[in-house]
């Protein structure tokens, strides 16, 4: 008794400290609690979206600043997007200058995803560390992405300044996010899971005999972290977990399988794995990441956004070099148009997912309480960095002003970044380089 007493003492002495910041590394592992930074807001789950090589603003932007109607998108890529009118606010005339902003691809994914401050954590990431997650503070996903040029084609920055590298593979984000949480359908156990278990374990019996050595504080503090990390762990497999009526989960039945073909079947179960992986509340942060900036890899020319690509539609040249995006976006043709409304197809998917199931966690569906950023690195085709293609979707649990179209009279993006981050009730005072807010966004 004497010994659990003491070690219950040992670590409210070690938790005040870490607290202090005396200790660093338990202090890292409080900034992912999901309660810490975080005050009651309205949304309570967030989706960045990143589409590469910008858009044909002209089309994009075609829509009327005000209220939104059926038919505000009807001639923009965005006219999927019409059956969550109500459920979206547009912007133009938002800036990147001055906010990470470069004529360059590379230079861009350096600054515009983080507020302008080069190789900081992109906002993803900033909002993941203060949302936090019950296994994950943040899921990040994609299709091709794995073909990016290189790693400064890549638009997410972990907190270490080092650019992220997504997973393209549907079926190996539901094995290592979701498999566990879920379980079998037919409530066999599953023995991957029972091994972990058994390893933690050890892990545990480990970290015991280590507390009782004589260690000063630092080496105190660290394992102190790792035995809450394990905890964590531990009740995550071992926990019961509330999913409703535990339907609508299930692995995916395409990997990445590297055929042109199949990126739309791969897009759309990324995008259902993000849904599942809210649903079972194992994060609120989940990341996708269409290709990498500057990105030839993938051939657009799906099924779904052929009536759209004029001769490009049909024949040879389907397989046409203009079929990649960055090979038509200098043109900023109408072919590059409909390739932009692929990436709005997929969101739209997205958002019917999250429509569909209940939010076990904050009531309502997930797309209530939801806030969905879709942005890319440039604004046009032609690398301009003025009135990108961004728009917010999903309800955000109330927090702003959906169903609305915004002139966010040439502000710059970071301004919009600090009010995101304020309709999830968190307390940041600027985020990068930002200096206000966009007039009309919350409520």
């Amino acid at each position: 008794m004497n010994i659990l007493k003491n070690k219950m003492q040992r670590r409210d002495f070690l938790r005040t400290l870490a607290k202090a910041g005396l200790t660093t590394a338990f202090t890292s592992q409080f900034m992912l609690s999901a309660n810490v930074f975080a005050q009651a807001g309205g949304a309570k789950r967030f989706v960045m979206v990143f589409y590469p090589n910008g858009c044909v603003r002209d089309k994009w932007h075609s829509y009327n600043t005000g209220a939104l109607g059926s038919g505000s998108f009807d001639t923009s890529p965005l006219q999927h997007l019409n059956t969550h009118i109500n459920k979206i606010v547009a912007f133009k005339n938002l800036s990147y200058n001055g906010h990470g902003g470069s004529s360059g691809h590379p230079e861009a994914c350096r600054g515009v995803f983080s507020g302008g401050v080069e190789r900081a954590p992109s906002f993803d990431v900033a909002m993941g560390e203060a949302l936090g997650g019950r296994l994950t503070n943040n899921m990040h996903v994609g299709v091709w992405s794995s073909r990016a040029i290189g790693a400064e084609y890549l638009p997410f920055t972990n907190k270490n300044g080092n650019k992220i590298q997504v997973s393209d593979n549907p079926q190996q984000v539901y094995d290592n996010l979701l498999a566990d949480i879920v379980g079998s359908s037919s409530g066999t156990p599953d023995p991957e899971a029972e091994r972990r278990k058994k390893v933690l374990e050890s892990l545990h019996e480990n970290l015991d005999l280590l507390q009782a050595n004589t260690l000063n504080i630092k080496q105190q503090g660290k394992l102190l972290t790792h035995e809450e990390a394990l905890n964590y762990y531990q009740s995550t497999l071992t926990g019961t977990l509330d999913i409703g009526g535990g339907t609508g989960f299930s692995r995916p039945t395409i990997g990445m399988t590297g055929v042109n073909d199949d990126a739309e079947l791969i897009a759309k179960a990324q995008m259902r794995n993000i849904a599942m992986a809210f649903q079972a509340d194992i994060t609120r942060t989940a990341s996708f990441q269409f290709m990498g900036a500057q990105d030839e890899s993938l051939k657009i020319n799906f099924p779904s956004v052929r009536p759209y690509m004029g001769d490009f539609g049909s024949g040879d040249k389907l397989n046409y070099n203009e079929t990649r995006s960055h090979v038509s976006s200098h043109n900023e043709s109408a072919l590059f148009d409909s390739q932009t409304r692929w990436y709005n197809m997929m969101v739209a998917y997205l958002m019917d997912e999250l429509a569909a199931r209940p939010d076990v966690a904050y009531g309502g569906t997930l797309l209530d309480n939801t806030l969905i950023l879709v942005m890319s690195e440039v604004g046009g085709g032609n690398h301009q960095q003025e009135n990108p293609g961004i728009y917010v979707a999903g309800g955000a649990g109330g927090a702003i002003q959906n169903g609305k179209a915004i002139d966010a009279m040439n502000n710059g993006m970071s301004n919009l970044y600090l009010d995101i981050a304020k309709a999830f009730g968190l307390n940041w005072g600027r985020y990068g380089n930002s200096y206000g807010g966009i007039s009309g966004f919350l409520l």
